[in-house]
């Protein structure tokens, strides 16, 4: 179900009441901040069937600014512009939340901790980058904070919280250690999720400790687990204020600012009584995140705040929405207390644990091809040379990554949601992977299916990605895929053996009654604002086309697929929430089903929605028939593709030949044939 309170609560939830213990330290009066605050960004995740939530803006005080007290963050108070700016700077990776900051001095703190910012002030002009040399190659930092790592031993705390009014969550601090860090009897939890996933790249370690990184015995009632109580109710207090109440208490305790020697401190509180609609919530690229109820002990919720932690964004799926990517625990994850899953391509690049099984790719360079042989995560250990995630650079940060979401009943993937054993295709909105940003779904290929990407990276050229074979017979399970600008090479020269010359495929008319359905899209100055969906209403096809977030700003952009005369719902969003014209720019869109215009514009808010057509008994719509190859052994084509269909992935005609063609080279024909290869790929991993 939808919630209706919830818009209430992300309006509200940096409205909050000031923790007495922070009180007692001076801040009942209004303040002028003497030092710069780090800019704290927090992704909260909805109840199950909840409604999607957006970021949300703290910034965390220096203690000089906070009575002496360390790691209390203070809400943001600003114009909604000046949030938006701010929101759009982190999640395009030009500011790193948890890391930059932001200048505050001489702005004023209100006695509830808020920070007012002038309203004519610009967000950007504030914000104040890390300098570069004051990280190390892991981006560890040297100044105030220090960024998170995701490899290694990573120690961790969860602390059991109980109010003033005696609300705890029922669940002793034995069972609370067992079914977060799986001291007990509980075989799936966050240890063995973050392990089995990371293959052993990272080692959760659930200890209480000093200040120098001992044994705390003293405060340590269940391993990994401390008991505070604070001092307010949860009933009647927001959620920032519960957040610095329960720091502060846990600081007091242990004589020692958090996350001290930690690397992540996971806080329990009975429920949610004020400002509700989260399951849990974390700070992006930091320390700290929060449970509410039953969710502290949901692997799935724990390994997506974790996630958030490690400076995770969000994961997308096929329809544009902002968490609907069922193949990555950072689309919306598992709510169950025995399942989690593990990460998309982007993620996995993003995580470092399968650094040594990466490679890039620059489909931008004239007469680009490659056959690459691709293994899933579930069978790292096995992949020999093979990569596991391949990045394809645009050259603007709005990177695609291609994986083989291999699912094995023993391996880490094996509770995977969707997409099972299919190549998987996935972009960002920016940072090139290598930062906090928004990745979405783009494609699931099985065998001999094809996702065309036009007009790749503003070159004009439409590079294809082909899932040649899939062999999930074997350890490891592979995926071929073939990958090409769709440009004719030259012919080798000279030929071992002479060979009869297989002309290139090309798009037939549409079949029978179909005409193509085409989307134009002309983007402003603000490209990844823009996503779209073309959505089937008579049958259960669903999404038959969808696009963006682009990467590149006004440039015309076109898909097209192959349809029945039907009704039909197309969907344009702009995520800044003011259209694609014409302040920023002269976008526009255009639908047309053969020659016939059906929707049209440019110049709305956030969403614009037209529906035209009516139902009738016709069969789906279908792609344009190509001929790509159709078995694992059959080799790929002399020739690529002139021109394939940018729809999402559809099946091949079902009538491949008989007899297939004399081999013909695997690799471009612009060296002499080879047999197709079974061994890595011939180029050298990329070095990122």
């Amino acid at each position: 179900m939808r919630l209706t309170c919830s818009a209430a609560f992300w309006a509200l939830f940096a409205s909050t009441a000031t923790a007495p213990g922070v009180q007692a330290k001076g801040l009942r009066r209004k303040l002028i901040a003497k030092n710069d605050c780090t800019i704290m960004a927090i992704e909260p995740l909805a109840l199950e069937g909840g409604e999607e939530p957006d970021m949300i803006l703290e910034c965390e005080l220096n203690a000089e600014d906070a009575g002496g007290v360390s790691g209390i963050s203070a809400p943001i108070q600003a114009t909604a512009a000046q949030l938006n700016e701010l929101k759009d700077l982190i999640k395009s990776g030009e500011l790193a939340a948890g890391e930059d900051t932001l200048d505050i001095e001489g702005d004023e703190i209100d006695e509830n901790h808020q920070i007012k910012i002038e309203p004519t002030v610009s967000m950007k002009a504030k914000a104040q980058k890390m300098p570069k040399d004051q990280k190390d190659k892991k981006g560890k930092s040297g100044k105030r904070r220090r960024l998170v790592d995701t490899t290694g031993d990573l120690k961790m705390l969860l602390v059991k919280v109980t109010d003033s009014g005696g609300l705890t969550y029922p669940d002793s601090p034995t069972i609370m250690s067992d079914e977060v860090f799986g001291t007990g009897v509980d075989p799936i939890n966050l240890k063995s999720g973050l392990e089995e996933c990371s293959w052993d790249k990272l080692t959760v370690l659930p200890k209480a400790l000093t200040q120098g990184g001992s044994p705390d015995d003293t405060h340590e009632v269940a391993t990994g687990v401390v008991e505070v109580t604070i001092d307010i109710s949860l009933t009647n207090q927001g959620n920032s204020a519960i957040r610095n109440a329960i720091t502060t208490k846990v600081q007091n305790m242990l004589g020692y600012g958090l996350p001290g020697p930690y690397d992540y401190v996971l806080y329990s509180v009975e429920k949610c009584y004020v400002d509700c609609g989260w399951a849990a919530y974390a700070y992006i690229n930091s320390w700290n995140s929060v449970y509410q109820g039953v969710y502290y002990k949901r692997p799935g919720v724990l390994m997506h705040e974790i996630g958030h932690n490690f400076g995770l964004a969000h994961s997308g799926g096929l329809d544009g929405a902002t968490y609907t990517d069922h193949t990555c625990t950072m689309g919306n994850p598992h709510y169950s207390d025995d399942a989690f899953q593990c990460f998309n391509p982007a993620k996995n690049f993003q995580l470092n644990w399968y650094d040594d099984a990466e490679i890039t790719e620059d489909p931008r360079t004239q007469g680009y091809t490659n056959t690459l042989t691709l293994v899933g995560i579930d069978e790292y250990p096995d992949r020999g040379d093979s990569p596991v995630t391949v990045r394809l650079e645009t050259g603007g940060g709005a990177d695609y990554f291609v994986g083989f979401n291999r699912a094995s009943a023993t391996g880490p993937n094996r509770m995977n949601d969707e997409g099972d054993n299919q190549v998987t295709i996935v972009q960002v909105n920016g940072g090139s992977g290598e930062s906090y940003s928004q990745s979405f779904l783009k494609a699931k290929l099985s065998s001999g299916q094809s996702y065309a990407i036009t007009n790749y990276a503003g070159t004009g050229k439409t590079v294809t990605i082909t899932a040649l074979s899939i062999d999930t017979t074997t350890t490891p399970g592979t995926a071929v895929v073939y990958i090409s600008d769709g440009l004719v090479p030259a012919p080798p020269s000279p030929p071992p053996t002479p060979a009869p010359v297989t002309p290139a495929p090309t798009i037939a008319s549409c079949p029978g009654a179909q005409e193509m359905m085409e989307v134009q899209i002309q983007t402003d100055n603000y490209a990844g604002e823009t996503q779209w969906t073309l959505t089937d209403k008579c049958g259960s096809n669903g999404v038959i086309l969808s696009g963006g977030p682009y990467g590149s700003a006004n440039t015309p952009f076109s898909s097209n697929v192959c349809a029945n005369d039907g009704q039909y719902e197309f969907q344009i969003n702009d995520s800044y929430g003011d259209g694609i014209c014409c302040g920023y720019g002269t976008g526009s869109y255009l639908v047309k089903f053969g020659t016939a215009v059906k929707a049209s514009g440019g110049e709305f808010n956030s969403v614009e929605k037209t529906t035209f057509g009516t139902c009738g008994s016709t069969p789906p719509p279908s792609a344009p028939p190509t001929n790509p190859p159709t078995t694992g052994s059959t080799p790929p084509p002399t020739a690529p593709p002139t021109a394939l269909p940018t729809a999402l992935p559809t099946p091949v005609p079902t009538a491949p030949p008989t007899v297939p063609p004399t081999p013909v080279p695997t690799v471009p024909p612009t060296a002499p044939p080879t047999p197709v290869p079974t061994a890595p790929p011939t180029n050298p991993p990329t070095a990122q």
